[in-house]
């Protein structure tokens, strides 16, 4: 019996431990985003949504990855005005910020 609740206290620790981790994980383009703390490239799409090309994080490290919003996304209105708009086939660069 002792045996199961050590095993539910170590599962219990780990993911409580996977919290603080949280800033290493890509955000979704489905939520508002309160900040985006990555420097990189924004395409518009023909279809209105914004391809983000993530470059480098604030803090300086390279990363490579690609976030999409589309027109729906609660984000999508911050991202856009961030940087300061853009037509289907225009591609901008864009700097950290926070709302």
């Amino acid at each position: 019996m002792r045996s199961c609740a050590l095993i539910i206290i170590i599962a219990g620790t780990l993911g409580a431990m996977s919290g603080c981790f949280g800033e290493d994980i890509k955000p979704s383009p489905s939520t508002a985003r309160p900040s985006m703390p990555y420097f990189g490239t924004a395409i518009m799409q023909e279809d209105g949504s914004v391809t983000l090309r993530l470059r480098r994080t604030s803090d300086g490290r390279e990363i490579d990855d690609t976030l999409t919003y589309k027109t729906t996304d609660q984000g999508y209105d911050s991202v856009l005005r961030h940087i300061g708009g853009l037509e289907p086939g225009d591609t901008k660069s864009f700097r950290p910020w926070k709302d």
